[in-house]
């Protein structure tokens, strides 16, 4: 099995510009939206979820900014360093630390054309025991500001974790400049 073309970079961003998203995300002040399932699937004409709940915050959904907090990424270094040609998707996850560490479901961030033009990056806002796995074993730590970029057509699934209250995760699904 090919490994994965997954690229790690730690201190994405100056401690400078990374500390306000991370505060402003770990700020009691900061709009979570519960969300039944982390992923789902429609089977037979019915979603089914995989049923590991956890909290959201849409920044830009298709192409559209829902969220006035999108400035944090936008004020910053962030989107420019990952050669961002039009941004589709960007969002934060927050689960819960859990009792074991639970995989969740492989999977890729979209599963239409789009999989297969965009590129995906999620980036850690805190560091604990979980992180994200890739179907072909390959596994990334979540490590405070580390971004990790791939394919938007690599399975992978969100780990949980058992040391920390809760595992927090930007992430954005994107097109890139052409070089």
């Amino acid at each position: 099995m090919q490994k994965s073309k997954v690229k790690v970079v730690d201190n994405f961003l100056p401690i400078f510009e990374f500390n306000p998203i991370k505060n402003q995300m770990e700020s009691i002040d900061f709009p979570w939206y519960w969300q039944e399932h982390s992923h789902g699937n429609i089977i037979d004409g019915k979603f089914i979820g995989d049923n590991i709940p956890q909290l959201i915050h849409g920044f830009i959904e298709n192409g559209n900014t829902q969220s006035h907090y999108y400035y944090l990424f936008k004020s910053t270094g962030c989107l420019s360093k990952l050669n961002v040609e039009r941004v589709d998707k960007l969002k934060i996850n927050c689960n819960y630390k859990t009792p074991k560490q639970n995989i969740g479901w492989f999977h890729t961030d979209y599963e239409d054309e789009r999989m297969n033009e965009m590129t995906t990056s999620i980036f850690y806002m805190n560091t604990n025991n979980g992180g994200t796995k890739f179907e072909d074993g390959t596994f990334v730590n979540s490590v405070s500001n580390r971004m990790v970029t791939f394919d938007c057509s690599l399975k992978h699934a969100p780990v949980s974790c058992t040391d920390t209250d809760r595992r927090i995760v930007v992430n954005i699904n994107y097109y890139s400049k052409k070089l």
